[in-house]
């Protein structure tokens, strides 16, 4: 039995990707940048905004800078901050009953994403599960973000727990590699991405909504 859940947090938690890809659209647009949900979803998802960018500028051609890059930075910000105060935002009714059931059982649960610590605590604090989480590890948190595992090996830190007693939830083939590079076993979702997408998790399954507090621990 594994003692700990970590959660990735966008299309694990709340649906979305979606407005994230709306916000970087906003945020390139004076820079002459456009792209169809395909290439987001086939290239960019999942990234955190800082290391994204860069890549982003590169693919067409733009010149970049440090304060381009803060300029950008913000407007994705302010951008995506306004889409989540309508309340666009969704959430995955099967991840809350998990959240929920590992709670009621004692099981540790912690949030390791690639977001910014401003994007998760905004969403979970209209959730009412801003205190629900033993820890949360974001982008701010370490110098490069998923796929890199640095992120999953200190919320196993944190957690005091050697990363083979955690379970990380993900729904990305960046964020899968993150959480297996750091020797956590993972759960794949199809919320985001295909099946197909997803090969080489330890379990993959349609949704969280088919999990139970049991059978992720078993996992």
């Amino acid at each position: 039995m594994r003692a700990a859940i970590i959660f990735d947090f966008d299309g694990v938690i709340v649906h979305s990707e979606p407005l994230h890809m709306r916000a970087i659209l906003h945020a390139f647009a004076p820079l002459g940048v456009a792209f169809d949900e395909a290439t987001y979803y086939a290239k960019y998802v999942a990234f955190s905004d800082k290391d994204l960018f860069p890549t982003i500028a590169s693919d067409f051609g733009l010149a970049w800078n440090d304060d381009v890059q803060q300029r950008t930075l913000q407007a994705k910000w302010d951008a995506y901050d306004a889409l989540v105060s309508t309340g666009e935002v969704g959430v995955f009714g099967g991840t809350l009953s998990l959240i929920e059931a590992a709670r009621a059982a004692g099981v540790p649960i912690a949030v390791c994403s690639a977001a910014t610590r401003r994007d998760i605590e905004r969403s979970l604090g209209s959730l009412g599960l801003l205190n629900a989480f033993a820890t949360i590890v974001s982008a701010d948190d370490v110098p490069v973000s998923k796929p890199d595992p640095a992120c999953y090996a200190l919320a196993a830190q944190r957690l005091g727990l050697a990363p083979a007693a955690c379970v990380a939830i993900e729904d990305s083939p960046g964020g899968m590699r993150s959480a297996l590079g750091a020797g956590l076993a993972c759960i794949a979702v199809c919320h985001t991405l295909p099946a197909s997408r997803l090969a080489g998790a330890t379990r993959v399954v349609q949704s969280t909504a088919e999990l139970t507090l049991e059978s992720v621990l078993r996992t």
